[in-house]
C-alpha cells in the first residue's frame, strides 16, 4: 500500500514555465530600477565657467539679449559697461569666492589687463553679479622672515 501524501507530485511543464517567467520579469525590473537609480542624477545646470564666458562674449559684442539671460541686474549693469574692451581675455580659473558665500569667482586674463566676474547661484543656476577690468595682479610676495 502506498502512501500518496509520501509520493511527490510533478509539476506540470506549463506551471514550470509560468513560474520561470515571473521569476525573469522580477529580475529584469529589479535590474531596471537599479540603473535607474544609478543613472539618474540631479541637472546640475550650465558651469560657472562657461556662463562666464558666455557674459564676456555677450558684453564684448554688445549682445544685450543673452547678457540678460546670464547676468543679474547689477551684473548686467556692470558687463554693459565693459562693451568692446574684453579682447584677448583667456580663461584663467574660477575658484570659490571669498567674498560671497557660495559664489565663484572667474578670472579672465591677457597682458596688463584682468577680468573678475563674481557668480551667484540665486535660483539654482549660475548667474553673472558683479564684474571688474583693471590692471593685471601682481605676483604674490613672500612675507618678511624675522
Amino acid at each position: 500500500m502506498t502512501d500518496s501524501a509520501a509520493t511527490p507530485t510533478k509539476m506540470s511543464s506549463s506551471t514550470r514555465t509560468i513560474i520561470i517567467a515571473v521569476v525573469v520579469v522580477i529580475a529584469l525590473a529589479g535590474g531596471a530600477f537599479v540603473v535607474y537609480k544609478l543613472t539618474n542624477k540631479k541637472d546640475v545646470g550650465t558651469p560657472a565657467v562657461i556662463i562666464a564666458q558666455t557674459a564676456r562674449k555677450a558684453a564684448q559684442t554688445g549682445d544685450l539679449a543673452k547678457l540678460t539671460k546670464v547676468t543679474t541686474a547689477d551684473g548686467k549693469s556692470e558687463m554693459a559697461l565693459l562693451k568692446g574692451k574684453l579682447s584677448g581675455l583667456v580663461w584663467t580659473n574660477c575658484v570659490p569666492n571669498p567674498y560671497v558665500n557660495g559664489g565663484k569667482l572667474c578670472t579672465f586674463t591677457r597682458p596688463g589687463g584682468q577680468l573678475s566676474i563674481g557668480l551667484v547661484k540665486p535660483n539654482g543656476k549660475w548667474l553673472v553679479a558683479s564684474a571688474r577690468l583693471g590692471a593685471a595682479g601682481l605676483p604674490p610676495t613672500t612675507p618678511p622672515s624675522t
